[in-house]
């Protein structure tokens, strides 16, 4: 089959590029998996572990600041090709930062959620100065202020759902994988090299570096990504949705980045207002700083769901939302545009009555826990047909 000269070059093009991500992804993953055991043995050595606690699923001890090794291999793997422009630098710069504000929590066991929420205004700033900023309003201030709050709200949302093994790196990694699909479709739209193509390296490095970090973290886990991971993590994944060139229509152009990071972002939204509603959280500081296991992923379990299940059901739940904005992005007509939406919507939809479900039931279990121990106190102590009696 003979090819024209300038289809010979797009298809060395794409060659290029394809081989690139498939170095910049193989790379991270070979450096993820080789460093979390040199990282378990030194977290474990200056017992920087994560305790067992009330608020807390897990029945062992297990150290935290595997973030710290998907960042150094993520950043590696991506500088090598040596292929950068400005809005790269400001996501790499500003990555940096937020891994280490994370570690300085992983290592410290704590740190304030003001000196958090600064991080994140400063790195925006950041990505601003470097080009990343939405444009929404073409008014630089607010533009600026709209970016923050997406940064800040998508962040704080990643974080939240780092709650049972191999949830939060299997989130990113399936994430990452969407955005990457977005960079290879804007190439073979144009031929040739775009905007998008730094993106998709980024996100080739974050699908090798969290696969490798799974190996260690899905069930049962061996090391936790703790801050240091869904900070970073957070942050760049929301740096990437404020970049991507997704529609030229801005209520989809809005969606789509929505929808492909719907799972963190529904689950931030739903516990934060359940929780407000119910009075468990008052005051600006408890609603920061409020940590409680009654997250999506804890109430599939309050239904029956398996840990692992739980996770393996929330990774599909993020993979159908992300298709769904890849195909809102291919829409071409105000008829598909609809029907994507409410595609993104119905599947956001059914996970709300799945945790409104969860949470009656839980109640209902609860409700249930000092009767059935009053029965089993009057059983044990002869009484149990007397009682049934005079009831």
């Amino acid at each position: 089959m003979a090819f024209s000269e300038k289809a010979r070059g797009k298809l060395q093009d794409l060659h290029f590029q394809a081989r690139v991500y498939l170095q910049v992804g193989s790379m991270a993953f070979v450096l993820s998996a080789l460093g979390m055991p040199i990282a378990m043995y030194l977290l474990r050595r200056f017992n920087v572990m994560d305790r067992v606690e009330d608020n807390k699923i897990h029945t062992h001890p297990v150290p935290r600041g595997g973030g710290i090794v998907i960042f150094l291999a993520f950043a590696v793997a991506v500088v090598v090709p040596w292929y950068r422009d400005n809005p790269m630098n400001g996501v790499l710069i500003g990555s940096a930062i937020c891994m280490a504000v994370g570690a300085v929590d992983d290592i410290r066991g704590g740190i304030s959620a003001v000196v958090k929420f600064i991080t994140l205004v400063g790195t925006t700033l950041i990505l601003s100065f470097y080009g990343v900023r939405l444009d929404v309003f073409s008014w630089a201030p607010l533009d600026l202020l709209i970016t923050m709050v997406w940064i800040v709200g998508v962040t704080s949302a990643f974080n939240g759902i780092d709650n049972m093994d191999g949830l939060a790196a299997g989130v990113a990694t399936i994430v990452s994988a969407m955005y990457l699909v977005i960079a290879v479709q804007a190439y073979l739209a144009v031929g040739s090299e775009t905007n998008l193509t730094w993106f998709g390296l980024l996100a080739s490095g974050l699908i090798g570096a969290n696969l490798g970090f799974l190996i260690y973290n899905f069930k049962p886990a061996r090391i936790f990504m703790g801050d240091s991971g869904s900070f970073f993590l957070g942050f760049t994944l929301a740096a990437l949705g404020v970049m991507g060139e997704w529609n030229s229509n801005p209520i989809i152009a809005c969606s789509i980045p929505v929808l492909i990071l719907g799972v963190p972002i529904f689950d931030f939204t739903y516990i934060l207002i359940a929780r407000i509603l119910s009075g468990e959280t008052r005051t600006v500081r408890s609603i920061i700083s409020h940590c409680a296991p009654d997250h999506l992923s804890h109430r599939l379990v309050w239904m029956g769901f398996s840990q692992r299940y739980a996770v393996l059901f929330i990774y599909l739940v993020c993979t159908a939302l992300g298709v769904t904005g890849i195909l809102l992005r291919n829409s071409s007509s105000y008829f598909e545009n609809a029907i994507g939406l409410f595609q993104g919507f119905a599947i956001i939809f059914i996970v709300m009555i799945l945790m409104l479900t969860a949470a009656r039931r839980q109640q209902h279990l609860t409700m249930q826990k000092p009767q059935l121990l009053e029965r089993r106190d009057d059983t044990n102590t002869g009484k149990g047909e007397s009682s049934r009696e005079v009831a």
